[in-house]
């Protein structure tokens, strides 16, 4: 257990220095990468690797690290780090269970990753292994029990005295003014040997290191345990419906389905729109949250229709089969609906990140579907992994696609085709460096004074922030790098009068 021990202090020291004080960059794949590696290490050393087809997530999750370096998306930031989280979890369940089903693994996750406090005390127990037992007995043994019981005792009459020492200071100023003297005089002892002294960044500094090297103690006895989470072992009854029952539900929804994608054919295809004579908005908002409920909804109908194995004669199967399809067929016309409503919203009012990532969950949902067809067919065939891999896959596309340039290029591109339509400038500022390239374009083929003086104190600030968060190693960062060589290529009349980042978007 010492190579638990001393590889838990390397690491936390490690995201020490990695992290503290630094920005998110390289230092996370630095991190992440050594840690997997380190964990895999043990699992194999142990003999706990059952499937090694868990290995398949450590590319998802080493990509998603690669990203803190390319770009500078605080959205996907925040993200990546839950993400990379529960993958990282999901990847060791998987790799420590032979069998790989999808819906019992997700159960565990959260099991999985709060486990480990209840291992506090062994952590305690197994870093106290890595020191002398038998001298410490002979030498101390007998007053390490007295020495035990000082310190239960103190911690016992410690709420004691507070309400003892409350009560009689209500009682008697002055012995009440000699508490609080006596009170400074201790905080003001604490404070010179913490802060000036030892200094309190350097204290919470070493705190954090023994917190993170208790905490990956813990993690790793919870992987080392004799009985891992077995996810096979799991039973669960499946309500079984008779066939009839989902017959009927599936061929009243199709009737409703079938009068609705007709009205949203003669609305998308046979209707133009004029701007004088239609409201884009209206159109665009009213019912898009209900499709996409509905959408969800027909997704969990399929599911459960086809899932259901109380099935009274061939002739019920064939026709839930074909009811399935409509219902996904109808599924893909609300799917497209809910698009194109949102593409005019956006063609109109400009594009945003929430619809952005609207149309992947729209393009991921339409992908979703088939395999669902595929599952309609043959219920044999499990969507499960399908699934997890598209969502994954997509969520990846997203990470690299680099959306915050996709906003900036849709915006700049419709107010340069237009320069009478409007433009969320400060928006586009708030997509930090990845679409400054997007910005000087703006900057050099606008006519507007007032959003060219804009974009110069915006320009300018940028710069001057840059210099002084200048990137070390491990902070480095791709976009922030790229910025840097394009702002100086830009020419900003010197007399410009310098405003804060907060001021720059306001007339």
């Amino acid at each position: 257990m010492k190579l638990v021990v001393i590889g838990s202090l390397l690491f936390s020291i490690l995201a020490s220095i990695l992290f503290w004080g630094q920005a998110l960059g390289l230092n996370v794949f630095l991190f992440v990468l050594p840690v997997m590696c380190f964990v895999i290490f043990l699992l194999e050393r142990y003999h706990k690797i059952k499937n090694r087809k868990g290995y398949c997530l450590l590319l998802p999750i080493v990509l998603l690290a690669i990203t803190y370096m390319v770009y500078q998306n605080q959205f996907f930031q925040m993200m990546n780090l839950i993400i990379i989280f529960l993958l990282y979890h999901v990847m060791l369940i998987w790799l420590m269970n032979k069998q790989y089903k999808l819906e019992f693994l997700v159960r565990r996750v959260f099991t999985f990753i709060f486990k480990p406090f209840q291992y506090i005390g062994k952590a305690c127990k197994t870093i106290g292994m890595c020191f002398p037992k038998k001298e410490t007995k002979r030498q101390f043994g007998p007053s390490l029990k007295s020495f035990q019981s000082i310190i239960l005792g103190i911690g016992i009459s410690i709420p004691i005295v507070i309400v003892v020492i409350i009560l009689l200071c209500s009682a008697d100023d002055t012995f009440a003014g000699n508490i609080i003297g006596i009170g400074n005089y201790f905080i003001q002892w604490l404070r010179n040997i913490f802060f000036n002294n030892f200094g309190f960044t350097t204290f919470a500094r070493l705190l954090s290191i023994v917190v993170v090297t208790i905490y990956f103690i813990c993690c790793i006895l919870n992987l080392l345990k004799r009985n891992p989470w077995k996810i096979g072992e799991e039973k669960h009854k499946k309500i079984q419906v008779e066939s009839t029952i989902f017959n009927t539900i599936l061929t009243i929804l199709n009737l409703i389905y079938f009068a609705f994608c007709s009205i949203q054919i003669q609305k998308l295809w046979n209707i133009e729109f004029a701007p004088n004579e239609f409201n884009y908005a209206n159109f665009a908002r009213e019912g898009f949250f209900q499709l996409m409920a509905v959408s969800i909804i027909n997704f969990v109908m399929i599911i459960i229709t086809t899932t259901n194995k109380k099935q009274s004669t061939k002739m019920q199967i064939y026709y839930r089969k074909i009811m399935n399809i409509i219902l996904a067929v109808a599924t893909i016309i609300i799917l497209i609906s809910a698009f194109i409503r949102m593409n005019l919203y956006g063609e109109v009012y400009g594009y945003t990140l929430l619809r952005i990532l609207v149309y992947f969950a729209l393009i991921t949902e339409t992908i979703l579907i088939m395999p669902t067809f595929v599952f309609i067919c043959n219920d044999k065939f499990s969507p499960w992994k399908t699934y997890f891999v598209i969502i994954t896959v997509m969520y990846l596309v997203m990470n690299f696609s680099n959306i915050n340039q996709i906003i900036a290029k849709q915006n700049v591109d419709r107010y340069l085709q237009n320069q009478k339509s409007e433009i969320d400038v400060m928006y586009l500022m708030k997509t930090n460096t990845d679409g400054i390239e997007e910005l000087i374009k703006l900057y050099k083929q606008i006519e507007n004074p007032i959003l060219k003086q804009r974009l110069e104190r915006y320009f300018v600030s940028l710069k001057i922030q840059l210099e002084q968060e200048k990137d070390n190693l491990l902070e480095w960062n791709y976009s922030r790098w790229k910025a840097r060589n394009l702002l100086q290529n830009i020419e900003i009349p010197e007399n410009l009068e310098y405003n804060s980042c907060n001021d720059i978007a306001k007339p």
